[in-house]
């Protein structure tokens, strides 16, 4: 059993690496950073359609209601890359398309809580920001959500 913040993040990203898109299925998601040495961010990519990361937007912490537990709570974003083709409004389908597997993929419930100790994922609404110079370049689905689960 090895429950804590990097089986819960690996966890994660190996049930989006599962998502199979409904719209260009021939670029699927692909994980750029898996805490396993230094890569690229997504910025510094291009033609990475679908590359995503986890990142920690803040630190986990103690998440019990009377005193200290063993339940965490971490916010954490999913971010994923898309490089811009020329028909925005097939862009935008596509990109809501996506936003709505990768929330019902990360609300589970396939958590496999006795190895990664994941008790809940609560999402928050997804966003988008441009990326490039030019601001029209490619652009970052970020879809941010807290993180529940057990240190052990």
């Amino acid at each position: 059993m090895s429950q804590g913040i990097m089986s819960a993040l690996t966890h994660l990203e190996d049930k989006i690496l599962s998502v199979t898109p409904k719209t260009d299925v021939h670029h699927g998601f692909v994980a750029l950073a898996r805490a396993g040495g230094l890569t690229p961010s997504l910025e510094e990519r291009s033609n990475s359609t679908r590359f995503f990361m986890m990142e920690l937007e803040a630190f986990p912490s103690d998440d019990g209601a009377a005193g200290l537990s063993g339940r965490r709570r971490a916010s954490i974003s999913l971010r994923v890359r898309y490089d811009i083709p020329q028909d925005q409004l097939f862009l935008q389908r596509m990109i809501a398309e996506d936003a709505e597997a990768l929330l019902v993929k990360l609300k589970g419930p396939e958590y496999n809580f006795s190895e990664t100790g994941i008790v809940s994922v609560i999402p928050e609404p997804p966003q988008i920001e441009p990326v490039g110079l030019d601001n029209d370049e490619a652009v970052i689905l970020t879809l941010p959500f807290t993180l529940l689960y057990l240190e052990a």
